[in-house]
């Protein structure tokens, strides 16, 4: 049996976003050797990087509007936007500690837009009634001051995909990587910290890269890790014509007719007949981009899901005529759950930390808009700082013999340059089965066949995998795809509230809701 390639480091950091590049800087600067390893190259791969926005917001409070009745406010604002599922400790470390973490940025280079006076210009996040947010002037410059910052450290960076984490005697030591080219490595480290995104990329339409399919969900489930509300999941509506992706213009809903059907009629006059209730649904729909079921608004989004389910197509109506190609749809964005962490920013598991949209606490059921990048940077310096601790305890360490699991040895040994499918028809299936039974309307029926249609996805990848029919790496991939999807299913399942960004159709409470508003 040939030996693995072994890489040896105090701190691993899985992902190279804004909260794995806030990690690796503060583990480094407290004097430990880190590395980081990500999927795509740096800078060009993750939400942070995501070329549909444009740039990011950020939450935070500076200077003298730091004041206790500020702060007091906006941690209220987050427990009431996240509907009771937030973790009060982690809200109260984001609150405080989102003033230092901004400056940081700041300090990194990274611009943010001001007025003429030069005064930095403030908006309101999605559901929230401040002026709090900061917005970035580019993303090139976003690109170009983290690839400054981390060019001045020394934080190794390698391109490579974690495809299990190395779990014994009740703690991380790493994971097993195959590295650019091919090789599969053995990764030691005292600590590894998990920032590896979402999962948005495992519906068939989202606004995130195509690698962002849940791994570190998935994970941390396989080590054993605790997860916690990962089935709110954020859906926008937008555009889509040809390949080109593109947020609704909200303010665009009051105009009449603006959504339509096929053949040209007017679609919320039509799924919202009362003229009152649909003003009421449009007033509320302007002012946060992410579906709801908090109020109202949830019919504009109920309307556009239950026509693209019936078949029909739902166009957007510009300018006096309607773009036949610009389709109106969901797209899923960024998940609010996700690996449960403490203060520190700690797993369940000890040594596995977890920071940026793969970890669960500091949002709810629906999310402040721009506390996600504040999230990044607060609990992304705390858990590199904290994974730091964790290392030092440590002081002499022998990394433990673990058993290779069964699938780690089957890639050491898959013989390279060996001819294998690319599993796309399996990636398709997950998609379109994500799509129709777990975004805006949802219900049991539903979640159970999804979970058939991810079973049989599963046994197909296996049938593949025996016969060596699929790289490795390929097969991971698929593999944290199916898994990351059946989580969400079961997650989902459970709730049968419509709450937030999670939307029931068979509940008690929503059918009598929908039929006193004619739903």
């Amino acid at each position: 049996m040939a030996d693995m390639e072994t890489i040896g480091t105090e701190i691993l950091v899985i992902g190279a976003g804004a909260a794995g590049i806030r990690a690796a800087l503060a583990a480094c600067q407290a004097g430990a050797q880190v590395t980081m390893v990500a999927k795509g190259a740096l800078t060009w791969s993750g939400s942070t990087f995501s070329s549909v926005s444009g740039g990011w917001g950020i939450q935070a409070l500076v200077g003298k509007e730091r004041t206790e009745d500020n702060l007091e406010a906006f941690y209220d604002e987050i427990i009431r936007v996240g509907l009771g599922m937030c973790d009060p400790k982690l809200v109260r470390i984001l609150v405080e500690e989102s003033g230092p973490r901004f400056k940081d940025l700041i300090s990194y280079g990274i611009k943010f837009r001001t007025d003429s006076q030069g005064a930095f210009v403030r908006t309101r996040g999605c559901f929230s009634d401040v002026k709090r947010a900061f917005v970035t002037e580019d993303l090139k410059n976003i690109q170009q001051s983290f690839q400054s910052i981390l060019g001045r450290s020394r934080v190794k960076m390698a391109r490579g995909y974690l495809v299990d984490l190395i779990i014994a005697d009740g703690r991380c030591w790493g994971g097993w990587a195959i590295m650019r080219g091919g090789r599969m490595v053995r990764i030691n480290a005292k600590a590894t910290i998990l920032a590896n995104g979402g999962g948005a990329g495992i519906f068939q339409n989202h606004l995130v890269g195509e690698e962002e399919i849940g791994d570190g969900y998935a994970l941390a489930y396989r080590a054993g890790g605790e997860l916690e509300n990962l089935e709110f999941v954020q859906f926008m509506l937008g555009l889509k014509e040809n390949h080109r992706r593109q947020f609704l213009a909200l303010p665009d809903l009051a105009r009449p007719g603006i959504l339509c059907d096929s053949e040209g009629g007017d679609l919320l006059e039509t799924h919202i007949p009362d003229p009152q209730e649909r003003a009421k649904a449009i007033d509320q729909r302007q002012s946060h981009a992410p579906f709801s079921s908090r109020d109202a608004s949830c019919l504009v989004d109920i309307a556009v899901a239950k026509a693209r389910q019936a078949g029909d197509k739902v166009l957007w109506r510009g300018n006096g005529r309607v773009h036949g190609q610009a389709e109106v749809l969901h797209f899923a964005h960024a998940f609010n759950g996700g690996v449960k962490i403490n203060e520190m920013a700690e797993s369940t598991i000890h040594g596995l930390f977890a920071t940026g949209e793969v970890a669960a606490g500091p949002h709810g059921a629906d999310r402040v808009g721009g506390c996600m990048m504040t999230a990044t940077q607060v609990f992304g310096r705390r858990a590199g700082e904290s994974a730091v601790k964790r290392a030092k305890r440590l002081k002499v360490v022998s990394f433990p013999e673990c058993r290779e699991e069964n699938d780690i040895g089957w890639a050491k040994h898959m013989p390279k340059g060996n001819h294998t499918k690319n599993p796309l028809d399996i990636w398709l299936r997950v998609r379109k089965a994500m799509n129709k039974y777990a975004m805006v309307l949802r219900c049991g029926m539903g979640f159970e066949e999804c979970k058939r249609v991810l079973s049989g996805c599963d046994s197909q990848l296996k049938e593949m995998k025996a016969k060596a029919r699929v790289s490795p790496a390929r097969y991971f991939e698929t593999r944290n795809m199916i898994l990351t999807g059946r989580l969400i299913a079961e997650s989902a399942e459970k709730r049968m509230e419509s709450l937030g960004a999670h939307f029931r159709e068979d509940s008690s409470e929503m059918r009598v809701r929908s039929v006193a508003r004619g739903v």
